[in-house]
């Protein structure tokens, strides 16, 4: 999985609602590698709500919180990570314009950024590379303030931004570079730093808790958001005919399709390309705004026959995506390996190598007593960081094609005002003590009332997803 932070498992999200009475005491006044934080170590990120890689990072330089609280690197600008411990988070390299970005959210949850005299916001980077910074105060719409490379590399906010904004996202991200060959390319964060106020001075009198939805257990949506584009390959080789479940597989993976068209959010460009039958792939739909009713149409009159050609059906693709921008994953169903001579995992490779933005996700559907066939379909998934699931029911198989939709929340107010809207294991809202409406844009939309924030307390539901959609309830 190319930089997703996120649990591959397979059934509950839980809502947890943390609170924090206000009156952040004020703590000592730090220095670190020759800036002053008056506020001390408070004036630190406090956590990670994003970690997407770029290419090329190590294990040991791929955790996200090595980025949160003071530096803890070096006193002085380390030479390049070769030798140094993994206090800091790489973002990996991307050789053109048109290669993911890698890029790494954190959020201040006891102090907000704002503009004072002099710069505003330090970044701590441990190996001279550069990086590009954003800032934001809802995590969703974020403000470009420069690039630094210094280890702290400084930024004054005040041409970007009003005296009194306040802002508690900040989003690192690599920018296009030459290869590099450590262990940790692209810019290493060791420390976020905003020089501002701390929460209780900026809620004077407000008790403050924190909205938050966690993927959990067996089913993790994911937490980037949905992909702008989606490509559903399915399999219609001839052993998609066989019986499954008192139906066939063919029928079966239709109807799941099917539901999936109708959960997807509004707005997604989404494309349909089908198999069967060496060197016979055919694209049913091309990539484009989400048609509902095409799609359930074209689904519907699938019919199976042929092999199984896995590689030439990916090596097409790529006219697939050649006029499409943005983020691309493909979402591959296939109930057996490559029966053409193709090679599949080159082909996903390729694909990669050719600059476009893209993961495979791989569904093995009844691959169980295959002999390889699941460790070859993973190779696929594997190729391009994407995520290999098992389905050896229509509910597995459910189950796993779901896991790429995102589902948004609302938060209202107890006077129907809307005070926030976000993505299931995305930004986390402060809000201040009180009763709220939480309501899931699902399909049906799922409504929780009476969700009740209070000082010092976490209030947790269990939102499972099923068969007939999403069930809420409410956990001790």
């Amino acid at each position: 999985m190319r930089g997703r932070w996120r649990e591959v498992a397979l059934g509950v999200l839980v809502l947890a609602i943390v609170t924090m009475a206000a009156g952040v005491a004020l703590a000592q006044a730090t220095t670190y590698a020759g800036v002053t934080f008056p506020l001390g170590d408070i004036s630190f990120a406090d956590r990670a709500v994003s970690y997407d890689m770029a290419s090329c990072v190590d294990l040991p330089y791929s955790d996200a919180s090595a980025a949160l609280g003071p530096p803890d690197c070096c006193d002085n600008p380390c030479q390049g990570c070769e030798g140094c411990d993994p206090c800091a988070v790489a973002l990996g390299f991307r050789l053109s314009e048109i290669d993911m970005r890698g890029s790494l959210v954190l959020q201040f949850t006891d102090n907000v950024l704002r503009d004072v005299p002099g710069d505003d916001l330090f970044v701590y980077i441990t190996n001279k590379k550069a990086c590009r910074v954003e800032i934001s105060s809802d995590g969703v719409n974020y403000l470009l303030v420069g690039e630094v490379n210094e280890y702290p590399g400084a930024i004054d906010i005040s041409p970007f931004v009003s005296s009194d904004q306040q802002f508690t996202f900040v989003r690192l991200s690599d920018v296009p570079a030459d290869e590099d060959s450590s262990r940790c390319p692209g810019p290493s964060i060791d420390a976020v730093g905003a020089m501002g106020d701390p929460v209780a001075v900026q809620e004077t009198g407000k008790v403050l808790g924190s909205l938050e939805l966690l993927p959990a257990g067996a089913l993790a949506l994911t937490v980037g958001g949905a992909p702008q584009n989606l490509l559903i390959i399915l399999d219609t080789s001839s052993s998609m005919s066989e019986s499954f479940e008192g139906s066939t597989k063919i029928v079966v993976a239709k109807q799941v399709l099917s539901d999936l068209i109708s959960d997807l959010p509004d707005g997604m460009d989404v494309g349909l390309r089908i198999f069967g039958g060496c060197e016979n792939s055919q694209l049913l739909l091309p990539i484009s705004t989400l048609d509902r009713t095409a799609l359930h149409a074209t689904i519907a009159g699938i019919s199976t026959g042929g092999p199984t050609p896995i590689a030439y059906t990916l090596e097409q693709t790529k006219g697939d995506f050649a006029n499409v921008s943005g983020k691309k994953l493909i979402l591959l169903v296939s109930d057996g390996q490559e029966t053409c001579h193709g090679k599949p995992v080159q082909a996903a490779k390729d694909l990669l190598a050719a600059g476009y933005d893209l993961r495979i996700d791989v569904v093995g559907f009844d691959v169980a007593g295959q002999d390889g066939t699941a460790e070859k379909l993973r190779e696929i998934a594997n190729a391009t960081h994407g995520t290999y699931y098992d389905a050896q029911s229509s509910k597995e198989l459910r189950a796993a094609v779901q896991s790429i939709i995102t589902v948004r929340y609302q938060v209202f107010d107890s006077q129907g005002q809307k005070v926030f809207e976000g993505i299931i294991g995305d930004t986390v809202p402060q809000l201040k003590a009180g009763t709220y409406k939480l309501v899931l844009l699902s399909n049906p939309n799922v409504v929780i009332n009476d969700v009740k924030v209070q000082p010092g307390e976490t209030t947790k539901y269990q939102v499972v997803l099923t068969d007939n959609g999403y069930k809420v309830e409410k956990k001790n």
